[in-house]
């Protein structure tokens, strides 16, 4: 099946799952400022990888606009972010579901199959403006209420961390070869 990876990432988390994707499928990952480099009329899949910013995936309105422009490619959407696996007891699946519905919609993207991969979080990557935004959530927080769950993850974020994990991208990798068995069996 030939596919192809187009991911965002900021600090570096997002890009390390598509380079291991990458290595795994046999395909390029393909930076999103390189994007048009991608001839997406010789693609079966496109997998779209991104991060999770405001709650919202950055850089969606480019996969929205491809899914459009070429309704017969199988587009996946792989989001990280610093919220921890579901398994890991600190979210749960509906939460991670809810947190794509913001961007992905199931009433535009009822079909699309949507993954999460916990990252990680390096506030000395951050651009300023991204700096100034994480430091105003720290103040916000630290003058509410919290409860011993925010504590620490406030604690983890301002450490920093990387909790990427190939091991992770197990769902993404069935999921295409799902696919491709199927493709192969027409």
């Amino acid at each position: 099946m030939r596919t192809a990876i187009v991911y965002s990432s900021k600090t570096g988390h997002t890009e390390k799952y598509a380079k291991w994707l990458a290595e795994d499928l046999g395909c390029e990952a393909v930076p999103y400022r390189e994007r048009k480099s991608v001839d997406l009329t010789a693609l079966d899949a496109l997998v779209f990888c991104s991060w999770f910013h405001a709650a919202s995936i950055v850089n969606a309105k480019w996969a929205k606009k491809i899914m459009r422009e070429h309704p017969d490619l199988h587009v996946v959407v792989l989001a990280t972010g610093a919220t921890p696996m579901p398994e890991d007891g600190w979210t749960t699946e509906e939460e991670i579901k809810e947190a794509f519905r913001h961007t992905f919609p199931e009433s535009g993207y009822p079909t699309l199959p949507r993954f999460y991969c916990h990252g990680g979080f390096d506030f000395d990557k951050l651009d300023t403006p991204n700096k100034i935004v994480m430091r105003m959530f720290f103040k916000m927080h630290e003058k509410n209420a919290r409860d011993p769950k925010t504590d620490e993850m406030l604690k983890v974020m301002r450490e920093g961390f990387d909790d990427t994990k190939r091991e992770y991208l197990r769902p993404v990798l069935a999921h295409l070869e799902g696919i491709s068995e199927k493709k192969a069996a027409c």
